[in-house]
């Protein structure tokens, strides 16, 4: 054939592979991650018959008659088809239909003939449970060849997943993806580890919720990388360079974090999208934009040096901690809060726009020897201290600096004013003269160290917070301020670390990087309250949960944090709460489910929430869903990726007779010493294929930081000790000039 006519993936194959697959390599070997691949095309049983399909490579027309003849003589079978060799399409796509696996490969994909006019390479139309992945080490190529089509096209699709692609070339778009129920997150579909280069669009994403779009790598698309609308959906772990426009999203309460951009349009939040969380993005270069339209957004701790333009509907916009993007005068649509904090305390005298900063500081009782005694200063000479500093200053933010040892003996705590950030060095201990562990009475008066505002913003970062099992919450947050906790040791609650019951749910909170362990109760309880966010916390040793996303919460997270050795769950969803996402999490060793979905009391539905890329390792049960009857259920929640193995009892608890309709798809479950998924009739399974007959090794996945690799993969001991004997040998030879 005339190499002039060859499509352009197989001119790359002759000479070499390109540099910018190359580069997909090198940066997805670099970047976080947060899909792990099953370890099976389903893992459970299905209805009907498994059949396994050879598709010739060529013509597709050849392949699609296999096809057809095998789902006619097998209406009801699933069918898993492996190409021999490219599929070439002309005239008509590759058409699948449900119950369909189709397993390319680095050798094996599907190529658009020079004369091509087909619309798409594969289309899939009113169809579920469909897969598209790549058996190799690589992935699989689909080269639309620079023709005007579409590379993989969805039509009113349900539960479909597309792992380890190469789309390029695709005049129109990589992927579009249209979803059959633009509200029903247990129908949710993902791309995951997919690499789409020099298309139209990238990926398109369109009714549907609970979207899952992970570990790709956008480069080059000639206009937008990434347009979504889905609600309730996860998009994570991306990398986006050199295209036209990285995202835009007209989603309602999606997640996007820990993506890095490079494009110059990182991100457009449109006009009709709403409450959607920003988080923990970087940057790699400069002078890039962010675009807000919409309205109820939170923008919060990215790693993006730029700017903001905001449209001008914009409405209850929150940017806070986002200290390299350059923010657009002050007006009634945006809020714009820049703490100093225990980790970056900034001397910008700009916290809150509008607002001067005065700054004070209170010592604490200091030792300047070792084991010479500590008095600590009373809590109410702090509170005196800020009562002047505000009166003096009303209009100003207080940056409140405490250093050393101090005590609390008032019950009330220390109450913050509104727009009053506190760095804490030292420690704040209960001394209350109340006995130990009080008894939960209803209604018993509330005892706290720190009461968070009414209104305004507040920030409390570094120290520790010692409830000496007296005061019942170290920090309470029943109150109404936008809030960051950071930093923070929550420690020795009566009750719990965080309350936020009766909170008004129109100020968010985020708590990150906290240490909340040791507390009587939840370490971090979200209950009748509105956008608690939990990011990378370690929640350990708490009496009940980790993290407790309770009844009245309304979009809540749990986001990158470590839940170990709590007596109860690790993530606990409950009590008709919906819309909550609990999203790449480590959740080992609690006493029951690293994360149970459940509903106790409150007649309705625990449902429509979404529990993705969470390891849940040596727990009772890893993850879990339940309800106590017909109407008191936890119905149609999304269990994506969850990686489920040594669980004393069970990986995964289906659901029981008063919760069914719950998606677990790409799941990694084994290793559990009863059951990998009890009660299986309970909820619908659907996993991706990576390789025939082959499992992949034990995840490691970043949550806090780089060192929850160690903590969770683990070397054994002699390795440890070779390891070290090694280093010792080296050291000393250093030291000997050799």
């Amino acid at each position: 054939m005339d190499i002039r006519h060859y499509p352009l993936r197989r001119i790359a194959s002759v000479i070499g592979a390109s540099a910018a697959l190359a580069n997909f390599a090198l940066t997805a070997s670099a970047k976080e991650t947060f899909f792990t691949p099953p370890i099976a095309s389903f893992i459970t049983k299905v209805d009907g018959p498994t059949l396994r399909l050879r598709l010739p490579g060529g013509k597709v027309e050849v392949a699609q008659a296999v096809m057809d003849a095998a789902r006619k003589k097998h209406p009801d079978a699933f069918l898993l088809m492996e190409t021999t060799g490219d599929l070439e399409i002309r005239s008509t796509a590759l058409k699948l239909d449900s119950r369909t696996m189709l397993v390319l490969s680095p050798e094996a994909g599907i190529i658009a003939a020079p004369d091509c006019t087909a619309t798409a390479l594969v289309t899939i139309t009113h169809a579920e449970l469909v897969s598209i992945s790549s058996s190799g080490a690589g992935p699989a190529t689909l080269d639309g060849g620079g023709h005007d089509l579409i590379g993989i096209s969805v039509t009113g699709g349900k539960r479909i997943n597309i792992d380890q692609l190469k789309l390029t070339h695709c005049g129109k778009a990589g992927v579009d993806y249209q979803g059959c129920d633009a509200a029903a997150v247990n129908e949710a579909s993902s791309v995951t580890r997919c690499f789409f280069q020099t298309n139209g669009n990238g990926l398109r994403v369109t009714g549907t919720a609970g979207f899952m779009c992970l570990d790709n790598e956008f480069n080059s698309q000639g206009d937008v990388a990434l347009a979504i609308d889905s609600l309730t959906s996860v998009v994570a772990g991306n990398t986006f360079s050199a295209n036209q426009v990285a995202i835009r999203a007209d989603s309602n309460r999606g997640i996007i974090a820990r993506n890095v951009f490079s494009d110059q349009t990182a991100l457009e939040l449109t006009t009709k999208s709403t409450g959607n969380l920003v988080t923990e993005n970087r940057g790699s270069t400069e002078n890039l934009t962010v675009t807000i339209g919409g309205s109820r957004h939170q923008i919060f701790r990215n790693e993006i040096r730029g700017s903001v333009k905001l449209a001008p509907e914009a409405r209850e916009i929150l940017l806070l901690g986002n200290n390299d993007l350059t923010t657009p005068a002050p007006c009634t649509g945006l809020q714009v809060f820049n703490p100093p904090t225990f980790a970056h305390p900034h001397q910008n005298p700009m916290v809150v726009p509008g607002m001067k900063r005065f700054d004070l500081t209170v010592k604490g009782g200091t030792s300047a020897k070792y084991l010479i005694p500590v008095i600590p200063v009373d809590l109410a000479v702090v509170a005196e201290a800020l009562q002047h500093a505000r009166e003096a200053h009303p209009s100003d933010v207080i940056v409140l600096t405490l250093i050393g040892e101090f005590v609390s003996r008032n019950a009330e705590g220390l109450k913050l004013p509104p727009n009053t950030c506190v760095i804490l060095d030292g420690r704040i201990l209960a001394d209350l003269g109340a006995p130990l562990d009080p008894l939960w009475v209803r209604e018993a008066p509330l005892s706290q160290l720190i009461l968070l505002p009414e209104s305004g913003f507040c920030s409390f970062s570094g120290g520790k917070l010692d409830g000496a099992r007296q005061a019942f919450f170290p920090i309470n947050a029943n109150t109404g301020s936008t809030a960051l906790i950071e930093g923070v040791k929550l420690t020795a609650g009566a009750r719990d670390g965080f309350n936020t019951k009766g909170r008004n749910p129109s100020s968010p909170v985020f708590l990150r990087q906290c240490s909340v362990y040791g507390n009587n109760g939840r370490g971090i309880w979200a209950h009748v309250a509105g956008r608690i966010h939990a990011i990378g916390n370690v929640c350990t040793g708490n009496r009940m949960d980790g993290i407790d996303l309770d009844a009245g919460s309304v979009d809540g997270t749990a986001l990158f944090n470590i839940c170990t050795a709590n007596q109860r769950h690790g993530v606990f969803i409950e009590e008709a709460v919906s819309h909550q996402v609990a999203f790449g999490n480590i959740l080992n060793g609690n006493g029951q489910a690293g994360v149970h979905v459940w509903n106790e009391e409150v007649k309705g539905n625990t449902g429509q929430n979404v529990v993705a890329s969470n390891q849940c390792d040596s727990n009772r049960r890893g993850v879990s869903a339940g309800g106590r009857a017909a109407d008191i259920t936890a119905h149609g929640n999304l269990f994506f990726n969850n990686i489920c193995r040594n669980n004393r009892l069970d990986g995964i608890m289906a659901g029981n007779s008063n919760a069914t309709g719950n998606y677990f798809s790409q799941s990694v479950v084994d290793h559990n010493n009863e059951k990998d998924i009890l009660n299986p009739a309970s909820g619908i399974f659907f996993n991706g294929v990576l390789k025939s007959e082959e499992k992949p090794p034990a995840p490691v996945k970043n949550a806090v930081s780089g060192m929850d690799k160690f903590l969770v993969t683990p070397l054994p001991l002699w390795a440890s000790l070779g390891a070290g004997v090694l280093l010792g040998l080296l050291v000393a030879r250093i030291f000997r000039g050799k």
